[in-house]
C-alpha cells in the first residue's frame, strides 16, 4: 500500500518542512534525518533518507513491512507497542527519543516527531514520523576533539599563527558549549512534559523499571488521575486557555501532595503519581476533594472533573507493563462509574475483565451462529382485559443449549458495541413476528422493543431502522420504543429530536423504568412521549403505604399530561388489583405470563381469548 508520490511530497512539503524548521530555530542546524509513514497497524507505507550513513535501507527493503519488525529490538518492543497504542488512540506523542536499528543491525539513537495525517483511503489512520539522528551531535563533538588534539600540535612560533589558533578554539569552545545546551534540551524533550515541566511517561517508565522491584509492601501505589472532557473545553475556549488550565492544575497537584511526592504528566489529560500510603482511599478522597475548585484563566472560570485508578506496588515479580496495567484497568472502572470516582485494583476487577473478554468473544460467535432469538410477553389493557401489545425481549440460546441471563451480555454487548447489532436483531425479528400474531388479534396491538444508549446514540440508529421498516409491509401493528429516563435526559435536546424524527414513521415512544432515576416534571412535559412504564421495583413493594402514593402519585401525573401508565412487574393477583384500583391503564408481568417463544405466544394468545 502506497500513498503514491503526489501524497508524499504533499506531506512533505507541509508537515516534514514544518517540523524540521521549528526544530532548526530551536536547536541549530538539522541536516541528517528519516520520513516513515505508517498505517495505524504498523505497517511502513513510504521511507526516506535525507542526510549519509543513517539507516542505509533503501525504500524497496523496508517498505510492506511492519515497524517492529524491521527497526525495533526485542528489548525495546514493549515500550514502543505503548507509544503505537498512544499514537492511534489520538493521544500524540509530540517528541520521543527511540534507538531503532540499522541495515547491519547496529542501533542508533532518533528523536522522534510524530504526527497523524489525513487518509483518503478506507478510513484508515495513517501517521508521520520524522527521526532525526542524535549519533550526528557525536560525530561532531568527536570532529571537535581531533581538532583540539590537532591544535595541541601546531607550533606557536608565529604570533599570527597563535591568534588564529586562540581563535579557533575559542570557536570550538562555544561550539562544544553549544553541544552541550543541545544535549540538554533534547535531554528534557524526551523526559520531560513541555506544558508542565514536569517527568513525562519516558520518566515514568524508567522510573518504575528501577524502583518496581523494591516495593515490598502496601504502602507504594501507582496512581493514574485523569482530567475529564478537556476535548469540550478546547471546544469552548481554545487550546491556548485549556493548556493555562492544565498548567494551574499541575501546580495544584503539586501544592496538595508536596514535594515528596512523585508527580507526572503521562498525557494530554492524564497525570500519574507514586505515593507512600497506609490509607490510599483516605489519600485519593483528600486530593479530590481539594482538586474540585473552580479555576480563573484569564477571567474565564472553569470547572473539570477527574477519575482515579490506583494499584499498589507490593509484589516483586509484576512488571512495569503489568502495574501499568493494572492501573488503567482501575482508572477504567473508576470512569464506568461516573466523574469524581475513583477505583482500587483488586484481583476480582481483573477477574471481571476476563469475564467480560470471555462474553464479548462468545456473544461474537453467537451473532455468526444466529443464536439469539426474540421472546415476547403480552401486555393486557386493563379497561377491556384484552391483549393490547407485546414487549420484545432479547434471550441468548448458548451453543443451542442453555439461556444466558440478558444480565449477563447485555452490559457487555453495550460496552463493547455490539448492542446496535443486536438492537437491529431485535427489531427485525419482531417485525416479521408482529405479522404472524396479527393473525391471532383482530385490533390494533404493539410490538415493544427497548432501545440500549449506545443505540440510540449511534449516528445510524435513524437510517437503519428506518431502512429496517421499509422491509416490512405492517398492518395492524404500532411500533414502541422504550428508553430510559436516564438516557432521555442526558441529552434531552437530541432525545426530542430523535424522537420527532422517528414519529414521522409512526413509531410511539415510552419512558422506561420511571421513577428510578430523574422523575422531573420539566423533561417529563417537554418529551414527546405516548406512555410511561412504572419501574417493577415500586409495583413489587406497593403494599407498604409510602409505595403505594408514589404510585398513585405517578398515574394521577400521568393522567393529567395525557400519558398512558404501564405497571411492569405485575407478578401477584395483589400487585394487579392494586395498580387497576389507582387506575392503571395497562399491566404486564408474570401473573399475566413470563416472556414467550413464538409458538408459546400463539398458543396463549388462543387460550387467552377463550378465556376472556
Amino acid at each position: 500500500m502506497s500513498l503514491g508520490k503526489e501524497r508524499y511530497e504533499e506531506i512533505k512539503n507541509s508537515k516534514v518542512e514544518f517540523f524540521v524548521e521549528n526544530l532548526k530555530g530551536y536547536f541549530g542546524n538539522i541536516n541528517d534525518y528519516v520520513v516513515v509513514i505508517w498505517a495505524d497497524d504498523g505497517t511502513i507505507l513510504e521511507f526516506k533518507e535525507n542526510g549519509d550513513k543513517l539507516l542505509g535501507y533503501s525504500p524497496e527493503q523496508i517498505e510492506g513491512k511492519k515497524w517492529l519488525d524491521v527497526l525495533i529490538d526485542e528489548k525495546e518492543k514493549e515500550e514502543m507497542e505503548w507509544v503505537y497504542k498512544k499514537l492511534v488512540n489520538d493521544e500524540i506523542l509530540r517528541y520521543y527519543v527511540n534507538p531503532v536499528r540499522d541495515i547491519n543491525g547496529v542501533k542508533k539513537t532518533f528523536l522522534w516527531y510524530n504526527s497523524k495525517i489525513e487518509s483518503v483511503q478506507d478510513n484508515k489512520k495513517i501517521f508521520l514520523s520524522i527521526g532525526f539522528s542524535l549519533d550526528a551531535v557525536e560525530r561532531l563533538n568527536r570532529k571537535i576533539q581531533r581538532y583540539e588534539r590537532d591544535l595541541n600540535k601546531m607550533s606557536a612560533e608565529s604570533e599570527n599563527l597563535k591568534f588564529k589558533i586562540s581563535k579557533q578554539d575559542f570557536i570550538l569552545k562555544q561550539k562544544d558549549e553549544m553541544i552541550k545546551d543541545y544535549k540538554t534540551r533534547v535531554e528534557f524533550l524526551a523526559f520531560y512534559d513541555e506544558l508542565t515541566k514536569l517527568p513525562n511517561k519516558n520518566s515514568l517508565m524508567r522510573w518504575l523499571n528501577l524502583r518496581i522491584s523494591q516495593a515490598d509492601n502496601m504502602s507504594t501505589y501507582l496512581i493514574f488521575l485523569e482530567v475529564r472532557n478537556l476535548e469540550k473545553l478546547n471546544v469552548m475556549y481554545g487550546y491556548d486557555l485549556v493548556d493555562e488550565l492544565i498548567i494551574h492544575i499541575s501546580k495544584r497537584i503539586e501544592e496538595i501532595l508536596g514535594k515528596e511526592t512523585k508527580i507526572f504528566k503521562i498525557g494530554f489529560d492524564r497525570f500519574a503519581i507514586i505515593c507512600n500510603t497506609d490509607n490510599i482511599s483516605e489519600f485519593i478522597e483528600n486530593l479530590l476533594q481539594k482538586l474540585l475548585v473552580t479555576y480563573n484563566i484569564n477571567g474565564n472560570l472553569m470547572k473539570v472533573s477527574y477519575n482515579i485508578g490506583a494499584t499498589a506496588m507490593e509484589n516483586i515479580n509484576d512488571s512495569t507493563a503489568n502495574v501499568i496495567r493494572k492501573c488503567d484497568l482501575a482508572l477504567i472502572r473508576a470512569k464506568e462509574k461516573g466523574l469524581n470516582e475513583y477505583e482500587i485494583f483488586k484481583p476480582s476487577l481483573e477477574v471481571q475483565t476476563l469475564k467480560e473478554g470471555i462474553i464479548e468473544r462468545e456473544l461474537r460467535h453467537g451473532l455468526d451462529l444466529n443464536e439469539f432469538v426474540v421472546f415476547y410477553q403480552p401486555i393486557i389493557n386493563l379497561k377491556n382485559n384484552q391483549i393490547c401489545g407485546f414487549e420484545a425481549l432479547l434471550r441468548w440460546h448458548y451453543l443451542k443449549s442453555v439461556f444466558v441471563s440478558p444480565l449477563e451480555f447485555i452490559p457487555v454487548a453495550e460496552k463493547c458495541g455490539l448492542i446496535v447489532e443486536l438492537g437491529n436483531i431485535v427489531l427485525e425479528q419482531s417485525l416479521k413476528v408482529a405479522k404472524l400474531l396479527s393473525r391471532y388479534i383482530n385490533d390494533e396491538f404493539i410490538i415493544s422493543i427497548n432501545i440500549s444508549p449506545r443505540q440510540f446514540s449511534d449516528r445510524e440508529f435513524i437510517r437503519s431502522t428506518i431502512q429496517i421498516l421499509e422491509n416490512e409491509e405492517l398492518e395492524n401493528v404500532k411500533l414502541q420504543f422504550e428508553i430510559t429516563e436516564k438516557l432521555a435526559v442526558e441529552n434531552i435536546d437530541y432525545t426530542i429530536e430523535v424522537i420527532n424524527q422517528l414519529r414521522k414513521y409512526n413509531i410511539i415512544f415510552a419512558l422506561d423504568d420511571f421513577g428510578v432515576d430523574y422523575s422531573s416534571l420539566n423533561y417529563l412535559r417537554r418529551l414527546p412521549i405516548q406512555a410511561v412504564k412504572i419501574d417493577k421495583s415500586f409495583i413489587q413493594d406497593i403494599e407498604k403505604d409510602e409505595t403505594y402514593f408514589i404510585v398513585e402519585t405517578i398515574i394521577k401525573l400521568c393522567k393529567k399530561l395525557g400519558l398512558n401508565v404501564v405497571a411492569e412487574g405485575v407478578e401477584t393477583e395483589e400487585h394487579y388489583r392494586a395498580v387497576k384500583e389507582l387506575g392503571c391503564d395497562y399491566v404486564q408481568g408474570y401473573f399475566i405470563s413470563k416472556p414467550l417463544a413464538v409458538e408459546e405466544m400463539i398458543k396463549f394468545i388462543e387460550k387467552y381469548k377463550s378465556q376472556n
